[in-house]
């Protein structure tokens, strides 16, 4: 008889449901989608009604770059790595400088011998010899930590913390007035800083905290174990009610990272591609030694023939799918890797890997993408459409 594979479900499940959570699966993990509660804010956060899915996704989005949202981010999948050669070993994996002071993060790479991606990470050096790492978007624990630990010297240990730590994303203007009541720590930004991590108590829950934000605003990313994590949700959301807080789900948190120019394995990164490629660039540090670098080497010597662009469509009511056909003077040239609507910038995005010469923003290359047999003209853009000076996610107080 065949094994029969069931999702796991986060602590936080029954509380969610209590929202209306309609769920999918991600990472063998079932995740909250969206919230129908969300549905009753349809007056004050109206959305386009030629946006073919549920309403509460843009609600949830407009929400959150209003007030503030809480996500549960147990699929996420945590990796402690620890040992006295550790941060030697975690520079060997990064494609970023690692040599971070403690209590500091950094979003990083993990590449192939080949150059390609094969997870993006954000590691937090927690102590002297101990990281955690984060990663995201379909790389489940498991691969990921076996992938490094394969590669770890005798005196690393490195450890899938899956089943043990779950994690609450609260996002948002509001945020910092969400969590702050809770916790004597101070979260001014002159205090904690962006890109920074802490470890103290909310309602006298013992949490870690990350100041990082996929969806391109103010907030945190609060860690804690199962055994504490539904108290916490509790916690949080009585908090969050005084500030109009929402619920949110994944498709909320794809439609702003995509606006935000934020990636997600598995759809616009992947082995197949590599930094270059995907306009990752920033993320590698050439003067430091990691698996991959000798392809990047070759990569930078041959120069690239395609890399990722941002496409919008001329008419915002047209929508692709992932997988259309990207064309440029009748010749088909790219799929579409990646595709939603921005409700905060008001655009239908697409991304796709195009050949280097179509990829300078605002030229003249007319890009269309194929839709069910009917072409419809686009507009490479540039990168992130949303909040480009990052002053949102930076947010002073």
């Amino acid at each position: 008889m065949s094994e029969i594979m069931t999702s796991r479900r986060s602590p936080m499940y029954n509380q969610l449901k209590e929202h209306g959570m309609v769920s999918y699966e991600t990472s063998n993990w079932e995740a909250p989608f969206y919230f129908e509660a969300n549905e009753r804010r349809v007056d004050r956060f109206d959305t386009p009604s030629h946006v073919d899915e549920h309403e509460s996704i843009g609600i949830e989005h407009k929400a959150v770059r209003e007030t503030a949202g809480l996500c549960d981010l147990t699929s996420l999948a945590p990796i402690e790595i620890a040992g006295s050669s550790a941060p030697d070993f975690v520079q060997e994996l990064c494609s970023n400088d690692m040599s971070r002071d403690v209590g500091q993060a950094r979003y990083t790479l993990i590449l192939d011998e080949e150059g390609g991606i094969l997870a993006d990470v954000v590691v937090t050096r927690l102590a002297d010899e101990r990281y955690f790492v984060v990663a995201f978007g379909g790389a489940t624990a498991s691969e990921v930590t076996q992938w490094i630990a394969n590669r770890a010297p005798a005196d690393v240990s490195v450890t899938n913390l899956d089943d043990a730590y779950a994690c609450i994303g609260v996002w948002g203007p509001a945020a910092r007035e969400v969590v702050q009541p809770l916790t004597e720590a101070d979260l001014s930004t002159d205090s904690f800083p962006y890109f920074t991590s802490q470890q103290f108590e909310i309602s006298g829950i013992p949490v870690t905290a990350q100041r990082v934000s996929y969806v391109g605003e103010l907030g945190w990313e609060l860690w804690t174990t199962m055994g504490y994590v539904s108290e916490l949700w509790d916690e949080l959301w009585k908090s969050g009610k005084e500030q109009d807080a929402v619920p949110m789900g994944f498709g909320a948190l794809d439609t702003m990272g995509v606006e935000k120019g934020n990636r997600f394995l598995g759809f616009d990164i992947g082995p197949e591609y590599d930094p270059f490629e995907a306009g990752l660039e920033r993320w590698v540090d050439m003067d430091t030694e990691f698996v991959g670098k000798a392809a990047l080497e070759q990569a930078e010597a041959d120069g690239i023939d395609r890399k990722i662009a941002c496409i919008t469509m001329d008419d915002r009511t047209v929508h692709p799918d992932i997988g259309q056909p990207v064309l440029t003077d009748d010749e088909v040239v790219a799929e579409t890797v990646r595709t939603a609507y921005g409700y905060s910038v008001d655009e239908s995005i697409a991304y796709a890997y195009v050949p280097i010469e179509f990829t300078e923003p605002g030229s003249n290359v007319e890009i269309e993408i194929e839709i069910d047999g009917s072409r419809h003209s686009g507009t490479v853009q540039e990168e992130p459409l949303f909040d480009p000076e990052y002053e949102r996610v930076r947010s002073s107080g």
